[in-house]
Parts: structure tokens; sequence; C-alpha cells
């Protein structure tokens, strides 16, 4: 009995140093392969890993698409090119932690838009998908995704998240309304309006 425990637990500490050993460690300049890599290990879905393939305009095998944030402690926010863009691409965003003790997940994110037609009307939406630029305030440890409504920039959303293993938290978000009147159009999002009601 004793003995059987003593393999068992042999196999165990076996099969755990096993996959361990098989989460990359490269967590910046990432190439196509890391990507690859890095895709068996946070497992998104294999359905928008091929549409990013498919929407590739350049096969350059640096160009990974995968960026890894920081946010202490061996946790990670990553970023996940999954559709190219000429000048707003989709992204996924999701939760990594080195230590493991919570499990890699995707993240979602409440989203903003200003009404066209009524500038006190702004509706959202959550989404794990999600079309804009994002950037990451290395300081605050927070990410930062502006969403263009049309290829001139001068109406959208901006939106900060605080990042937590479970969710994507809006901790500011700031909207500008799609008018016909290109006149009415700013184009600097911290100059648009923000909004109360996160």
């Amino acid at each position: 009995m004793h003995r059987a425990f003593i393999i068992s637990y042999t196999l165990i500490v076996l099969c755990g140093s096993i996959c361990a050993a098989q989460v990359p460690t490269k967590k910046t300049d990432l190439t196509v392969a890391d990507r690859e890599a890095w895709q068996k290990v946070l497992q998104w879905p294999a359905a928008l890993e091929e549409q990013w393939r498919r929407s590739r305009t350049t096969n350059d095998r640096e160009q990974s698409g995968l960026v890894f944030y920081g946010l202490g402690r061996g946790n990670y926010l990553v970023q996940i090119e999954v559709h190219e863009s000429s000048y707003q691409p989709r992204y996924l965003f999701m939760y990594f932690s080195k230590s493991r003790k919570a499990p890699a997940r995707m993240l979602r994110l409440k989203t903003y838009e200003g009404d066209d037609d009524d500038v006190n009307k702004i509706s959202t939406k959550v989404v794990e998908e999600a079309e804009g630029v994002p950037s990451f305030d290395e300081t605050r440890k927070q990410l930062v995704f502006h969403t263009k409504g049309r290829g001139t920039g001068d109406c959208g959303s901006l939106v900060r998240y605080t990042i937590t293993p479970a969710r994507a938290i809006p901790s500011e978000a700031r909207v500008h309304a799609c008018f016909d009147d290109y006149s009415l159009g700013i184009t600097d999002p911290l100059r648009w309006r923000r909004v109360k009601r996160l």
C-alpha cells in the first residue's frame, strides 16, 4: 500500500513537471511560432485563430499579433489579435498567471457607443472579441481601448479597464457620436464626453 502511494505520488509529480515545462517562457518579441505554442497553452478558440490567419496581410513570421502585458506577481494581460484590419483590428484579451493558481481565462469587455441621433443615449454591450486599437498603461496597469466609429477617428469610444483574474472592469469611458456633419467631430478622444454610469 505504501509502495503504491509512493509510485502514484512520483507519477503525479513527474506529470506536473512535464505539463509545467510545456508552458512557453518567452513573452516578448514573439513570432508566429511562439503564438502557436501559446495558443496550445491558453486555448483561445481555434476558429478565431483560423480567422486571424486568413485575415493576415503579410506572411512575416515576426508579426505574431500576440502581446503580454505584466500586471505584477507573474500575472499577465494577454492581447490576442484575431482579425487584421486597416485601422481597427479585432482582439481577444485573456488573463494568465504563471503560478497557475488561476486558470487562463478569456476576459469580456463592456463596450460603449454613442447614439448618432440622440446625444444623451449611450448603448453598451459585453463582448469577448472587441474591435479597436488597444494600448496598455504601464503605470496604472490598465488596458486602454479606443474604438473608432469611422475611419476619420472623430467619433467612437475610449475605455480604460482595470484587469482582475475574473474580469476587465471599466474604470473610465468616453464616447462621441458620429454626426453626419463632420464639423461636429472631435478627433481627440480625451475631449469626448465622459460616461457617468459605468
